[in-house]
C-alpha cells in the first residue's frame, strides 16, 4: 500500500501553517503522499468563522476527499463518547495510524515516526523542531505571495526602506478556560520594554504595530521612535496580505500568536540579522527557538 498522510487543519492562518509544516516534514521523511483536510476543522468554527487559508500558497499537498476526512469524524465521535482518553501520541492499527498531539510540547516520537501505510495527523504542532530539517522547503512553500492591492505594496516599500520593527499585538484570549487555552494576553508592558531594547540596540528603529483592531489599549504603547498602525480599520483586512507585510519587517516583537510567529520566522529566513523578541506566553513549551529572546 502506498503511504499517505492526511493532516487535520483548524484555526487561523498561523495555526494552519504550523499544521501543514509538521505534516509536510513527516510526509517527506516517509515518502508519503500528503493530503489536507480543509473542511472538518472549520465546520464547527461558529464564533470566529475561520476558513482554510493556504490556497494561495505554493504548497505541496492534495485536498482530502470525504473518505480521507472520515477518520477525523470517527475520532471526534470516539473522544466525545468514550471514557478511554488515550495519552499515546501514535495509535497503530493494521495499515493505518492515528497521530495526535497529546502534550503542548515538541513530541520527537511524532517527528521521527516511520509510517507503515496510511496515517491521520491531528494537533497544533507549534514548534519549529518538527520541520527544521526542511526549513528551506517550508520557507519556499509558506512565503505569502505579493499582494495585488496597491496599498499593501506601498507599505511594503516603506517597511523595506527603513530599520523596521514589526510589533505583533494580540489583545484577546481565543477561548478562555478551554483545555487548549492560548496562554493569556501579553501585557502592554512587554511591548514597551521590548521597544526600548530595540531602541538601544539598532539605529533609528521605526515601529509598525500590527493588530486586528484599533483598540484603546494601543494608546498605552509608548515607543521611542516613529510608530505606524496596521489594523483592519486602516484597510488591512487580508490575513495573507498582512502576513506578507510582517515578513518585510527586519526585526520583530511578537505576542503569543502563531500568526506573528510565522511573520518573524519567515522574515528571519530572509534577513539573517533579524532580532526577535517573543512573549513567553506561548502554550507550547517549544514554540520559541532558543536563538530568539523570550520575555
Amino acid at each position: 500500500m502506498a503511504k499517505q498522510l492526511t493532516v487535520y487543519l483548524l484555526g487561523g492562518l498561523g495555526n494552519q501553517m504550523f499544521q501543514y509544516a509538521a505534516a509536510r516534514a513527516l510526509s517527506k521523511k516517509n515518502a508519503a503522499e500528503l493530503y489536507l483536510d480543509n473542511k472538518t476543522g472549520f465546520v464547527r468554527d461558529k464564533i470566529y468563522k475561520r476558513n482554510y487559508e493556504l490556497g494561495s500558497f505554493p504548497i505541496n499537498g492534495k485536498i482530502a476527499n470525504l473518505n480521507k476526512r472520515l477518520p477525523f469524524w470517527t475520532e471526534r465521535f470516539w473522544r466525545k463518547f468514550s471514557n478511554n482518553k488515550s495519552d499515546v501520541a501514535i495509535n497503530k492499527r493494521i495499515c493505518i495510524s492515528s497521530i495526535k498531539e497529546t502534550h503542548l510540547s515538541y513530541l520527537p516520537e511524532v517527528a521521527n515516526y516511520q509510517m507503515n501505510g496510511c496515517a491521520w495527523m491531528y494537533g497544533h504542532w507549534q514548534s519549529e523542531e518538527y520541520f527544521k530539517d526542511i526549513a528551506d522547503i517550508i520557507k519556499k512553500e509558506l512565503t505569502p505571495p505579493v499582494p495585488k492591492e496597491r496599498h499593501y505594496k506601498k507599505w511594503g516599500d516603506l517597511i523595506s526602506s527603513c530599520n523596521s520593527v514589526a510589533v505583533g499585538v494580540r489583545l484577546f484570549e481565543e477561548m478562555p478556560g478551554s483545555k487548549n487555552g492560548v496562554g493569556g494576553v501579553t501585557p502592554i508592558s512587554f511591548f514597551n520594554n521590548a521597544a526600548n531594547t530595540f531602541f538601544k540596540s539598532i539605529d533609528n528603529p521605526v515601529f509598525f504595530v500590527f493588530c486586528t483592531t484599533n483598540s484603546p489599549q494601543l494608546k498605552e504603547l509608548n515607543f521611542p521612535g516613529p510608530v505606524h498602525f496596521i489594523t483592519n480599520e486602516n484597510g488591512f483586512t487580508g490575513s495573507v496580505e498582512t502576513l506578507w507585510l510582517i515578513t518585510k519587517c527586519k526585526h520583530h516583537i511578537i505576542a503569543n500568536s502563531s500568526f506573528y510567529w510565522w511573520g518573524a520566522w519567515l522574515s528571519e529566513k530572509e534577513n539573517n540579522f533579524s532580532k526577535i523578541i517573543a512573549s513567553s506566553l506561548f502554550p507550547n513549551n517549544n514554540s520559541i527557538p532558543q536563538r530568539w529572546i523570550s520575555n
